[in-house]
C-alpha cells in the first residue's frame, strides 16, 4: 500500500455492524449495493453483529457490470465519512430497497439514483444540495478516494464476486443463501477454539 494507504484507519474501507471492531471471529462482506445476493445477505450479517464474539464489517464492492452500485457506493459513503453513526441503518435501508434502485437504473440516470440515495436518509441529516456535492466529490475531496481504497482491498484481497466473505482474514466459500443457523455452525469451531 502507498504510503496514504498505511496511514488510513482500517476502518476507512469498511463499516463495522457489529460493536467492536474486531473480536474472536471477525467476518468482513464484500457487498455491491446493486447486488440481489448482497441485498439478501444484508439481513443475517445484521443477526451475525449480534452475536457475542463476532465482529461483522461490511466492505462496499462495487461490480463493474453495476455501473449504478458505484454509485450507490458513493452516496453510501457520503454518509459513512460524514455521520457514521448513522451509517448501519443508511446500509441496511439502502439494501432493503434494492429493487427502488433497479428500477431507477433503467433511467441511465447518476442524478435519479442520487436523488434516490438522499431520500432515504433520515430527516434532517444532510442538506440536500450538500449531499449531492459531496456525492460528486466536489465539496468534500476523500469520498471518491474511499471508494477507490474500499476497491482496491477488494481487488488486493481477490474478490470477485460479491457477496464475498473473510472470517479471520481469509476468504470463505459461504454464500448469501446461508441463513443464521449454517453461520453459527460453519462458525462454532472458531468460536469453540
Amino acid at each position: 500500500l502507498d504510503q496514504a494507504m498505511s496511514r488510513l484507519p482500517y476502518s476507512y474501507v469498511g463499516l463495522p455492524l457489529s460493536k467492536a471492531p474486531f473480536d474472536k471471529v471477525t467476518i468482513e462482506a464484500f457487498v455491491d449495493f446493486f447486488c440481489p445476493f448482497s441485498a439478501k445477505a444484508s439481513v443475517v450479517l445484521a443477526q451475525l453483529a449480534e452475536l457475542e464474539g463476532v465482529a461483522v464489517r461490511v466492505v462496499p464492492y462495487p461490480q463493474p457490470w453495476h455501473w449504478e452500485g458505484g454509485v450507490i457506493a458513493t452516496c453510501f459513503n457520503v454518509i459513512f465519512k460524514n455521520s457514521p453513526g448513522k451509517a448501519v441503518e443508511y446500509y441496511m435501508t439502502l439494501m432493503k430497497n434494492i429493487t427502488k434502485f433497479k428500477e431507477e437504473g433503467k433511467k441511465n440516470s447518476v442524478g435519479a439514483i442520487q436523488e434516490l440515495a438522499f431520500s432515504m436518509l433520515p430527516t434532517g441529516e444532510m442538506k440536500k444540495e450538500t449531499f449531492m456535492a459531496e456525492c460528486l466529490d466536489e465539496e468534500s475531496p476523500g469520498v471518491i478516494r474511499m471508494l477507490k481504497n474500499q476497491i482496491k482491498y477488494g481487488r488486493t484481497n481477490a474478490i470477485h464476486e460479491t457477496p464475498t466473505y473473510k472470517v479471520n482474514g481469509l476468504v470463505v466459500g459461504a454464500s448469501s443463501s446461508w441463513d443464521l443457523a449454517k453461520w453459527k455452525e460453519f462458525l462454532k469451531p472458531l468460536l469453540d477454539a
